[in-house]
């Protein structure tokens, strides 16, 4: 019989109301000695069964409820059929993998109920990322499953190192199944990727953004177009192949850069993209001492506020950042401002970037609030889990 974690009175509700967490702090004692990794049930003061999790005593959430049954097992069967579904769902209701797009999120965590898993899929390699103790424990499921569900010829595993900092173990990044990889090969929506792996980022890619950059794609005709922060200028293929008559990135690595501009070649948009390496926080202050106009800017930085305790100086620099976006805008233009902090909610940022745009001596109007994509589903009592804002604004 597993242990159980029992709540205090007054943070029950959430937990019940579907919200998959349950911090340190809401917990009351631990009936039974689970080692960390171990199943556990948590149940509300008179003992009724809310859900059930993987135990990790070290973390701020102890539990990531994974089951609403008390009776589920959450070993190798359950962990197969989760992943089962998850790909069931993403073929039948979003056509993934398709002929157009073969690179998508197979998993995303607590959104396909296995809290502490990511699994992202790039043609035929899988990469993984373990997040909690007890994910770890059962990597050797993990990885068997993936392959099964998915195909793969190479499964990856993808380090976390904060999170494995938080959680107690250690991990790397490396092959663990099938041959070495050099790089990750992929198609979004028709783009053909290709790219070494020193290039890629968090899990591989940035597959949340794709139907943000279809939407801009839409928008763009015969426009003058910046990228900034582009990486290997995902935002500006789209942008090149909607129309725009001109296509500006930049971006702070070389070798993202580099790829960019031969992703951009194979695509036939390399007399439409000019890819510049620079520090993007020294670069726009520079083209706006230039009097440089464009008719769309897109500012797509880093986690500026990686958590609640960041989110002061994270707020700083989205309206130092914004602010100086929109003063390269021309009147009536369209500014693409983006966040991935999950610390700032969605009205915390536009707030933010109206204050910013203030400071510039513009008015911004909000056209069209985008997240992230289908493929990265999330509780709906879980707001911690949207943490990506698109937001399309116009300039005046």
């Amino acid at each position: 019989m597993s242990a159980k974690v029992r709540l205090r009175t007054g943070h029950v509700q959430p937990v019940w109301a579907g919200h998959p967490w349950v911090f340190a702090q809401a917990i009351d004692r631990v009936d039974g000695a689970p080692s960390p990794g171990d199943t556990v049930s948590v149940v509300d003061a008179r003992g009724q069964v809310l859900g059930r999790g993987y135990w990790s005593p070290d973390s701020a959430i102890p539990v990531r409820i994974l089951s609403r049954d008390p009776e589920e097992q959450l070993e190798s069967a359950f962990l197969g059929r989760r992943l089962a579904e998850a790909a069931q769902w993403r073929k039948e209701w979003l056509g993934l993998p398709g002929t157009d797009t073969n690179g998508y999120r197979l998993v995303h965590a607590e959104g396909d109920r296995l809290a502490g898993l990511i699994v992202d899929v790039f043609g035929d390699v899988a990469a993984v990322q373990l997040l909690t103790l007890g994910m770890k424990r059962r990597e050797a499921d993990v990885f068997a499953e993936v392959a099964r569900v998915t195909g793969a010829k190479t499964i990856l595993e993808v380090a976390s190192e904060r999170t494995q900092r938080l959680e107690g173990f250690e991990a790397k990044t490396q092959v663990v199944r099938g041959p070495e990889l050099s790089g990750l090969r992929f198609r979004e929506r028709g783009f053909e990727f290709d790219f070494p792996m020193s290039v890629s980022q968090k899990t591989g890619f940035y597959f949340d953004q794709r139907e943000n950059r279809a939407r801009l794609e839409t928008l763009v005709r015969g426009k003058r177009v910046l990228d900034a922060f582009s990486y290997v200028g995902t935002f500006a293929l789209a942008a090149a192949r909607g129309g725009a008559a001109k296509v500006t990135a930049i971006d702070a690595s070389a070798s993202a850069i580099a790829a960019g501009a031969m992703i951009a070649q194979h695509a036939g948009f390399a007399d439409k993209i000019d890819f510049v390496r620079a520090d993007v926080k020294r670069a726009l202050p520079e083209m706006v001492q230039r009097s440089e106009k464009f008719d769309v800017v897109i500012v797509d930085p880093p986690k500026l506020a990686p958590t609640a305790r960041h989110l002061e100086q994270g707020r700083k620099a989205y309206r130092r950042l914004n602010s100086t976006a929109i003063k390269l805008l021309e009147p009536g233009g369209l500014l693409v401002s983006c966040s991935c902090s999950a610390a700032m909610r969605p009205g915390e940022f536009l707030r933010i970037v109206g204050m910013a745009a203030r400071d510039a001596g513009r008015d911004v109007t909000l056209v069209h609030l985008g997240e992230q994509g289908p493929d990265h589903p999330v509780p709906a009592s879980f707001p911690e889990g949207r943490y990506l804002k698109c937001a399309f604004l116009r300039v005046s």
